[in-house]
């Protein structure tokens, strides 16, 4: 993948992208909630990384469920199927569960649509990290790749969005494998916290923090 003419390291898509998507395949396999569950587990670490920021509110650090957002040009493509989906799905449990997975395989985790570099999640009060992104527009992610392959810290330009299509785009996102299925909504929808990833950093302990993107 490629963003902008610049390369995205392939040990950082293989690690991170490619674990969640073979992580969305094994979604499709699962035949319960109890397979479900035992599938989170096994990529917690890489489905809820730590977001820090720095700022009025002092240095902050928090897990937060993030994803992949879809390129610009596809953006409003996924908006009208995910909108579409929500649906002909709503309330209908573990079919809506599956088909949210083939979904995902098809749009956020397609190669060729995922945006590699930006990441949404949402931001369920106006706490640390709300005060400090308000006012600096920055963040950093730190990942862990289980169980000890390595790890990498993202340095990332940080946004809220309030309205629009990144808000609409990562509040459906949450509700596609929760709120859906269960015919209600998991919680209310939330302001949308977009990271533009600007440097990506090697923090396994054979590299030690080496910069390797861009």
């Amino acid at each position: 993948m490629s963003r902008t003419g610049l390369t995205v390291p392939e040990r950082y898509l293989e690690d991170f992208f490619m674990a969640r998507r073979r992580f969305v395949e094994r979604i499709l396999r699962a035949r319960s909630m109890e397979e479900l569950e035992t599938e989170v587990l096994r990529v917690a670490n890489l489905l809820a990384p730590t977001i820090a920021t720095c700022g009025p509110a002092g240095v902050n650090a928090a897990p937060f469920m993030v994803s992949f957002l879809v390129k610009e040009e596809y953006l409003g493509e996924v908006l009208d199927r995910m909108r579409e989906f929500r649906k002909k799905y709503w309330g209908k449990g573990m079919k809506a569960r599956i088909e949210a997975a083939k979904l995902l395989l098809e749009t956020v985790y397609d190669p060729e649509k995922a945006d590699p570099l930006r990441l949404v999640t949402h931001l369920m009060v106006k706490g640390h990290t709300w005060i400090n992104v308000i006012a600096t527009g920055e963040a950093t992610i730190s990942i862990l790749i289980p169980p000890d392959k390595g790890a990498y810290e993202l340095r990332a330009k940080a946004s809220v969005h309030e309205n629009g299509p990144i808000y609409e785009y990562a509040n459906l996102m949450h509700d596609l494998m929760h709120g859906i299925p269960e015919g209600r909504p998991a919680h209310e929808w939330y302001p949308a916290l977009l990271l533009e990833i600007k440097e990506i950093y090697d923090n396994s302990y054979q590299a030690l923090g080496k910069k390797i993107f861009p």
